[in-house]
């Protein structure tokens, strides 16, 4: 996200964008992955209903991957809106539910 942020206002976010859109699909993919596998090994309760919202996520990153390789001007913008929602409400939220239960499994 900030170096989404700072090639925007650097007046590089053309030039860097598919750069910071592949670096982020493989963020995604190893950050859901890595809770995915640990959902299942600890048998997280809410495990189907945080599965589903990761899939939501890929759909959008996907959405958002395609305009831009279409050279869309909007998808900068959209990449930034959906960074922004992701931090706010996926990982500061969401994934803080699975926290009590990866600690009593003895992940910190």
């Amino acid at each position: 996200m900030n170096s989404l942020y700072k090639a925007f206002y650097t007046g590089e976010a053309k030039e860097k964008i598919n750069e910071i859109i592949i670096n982020l699909v493989n963020y995604k993919d190893n950050h859901f992955a890595t809770e995915e596998k640990y959902f299942d090994m600890f048998n997280y309760e809410n495990s189907a209903e945080h599965k589903e919202e990761h899939q939501k996520l890929r759909k959008t990153t996907e959405k958002i991957y395609q305009k831009i390789q279409t050279g869309s001007a909007e998808a900068v913008g959209e990449l930034m809106d959906f960074l922004e929602d992701w931090l706010v409400d996926h990982l500061e939220n969401q994934d803080q539910k699975y926290v009590e239960c990866f600690q009593k499994n003895g992940l910190k």
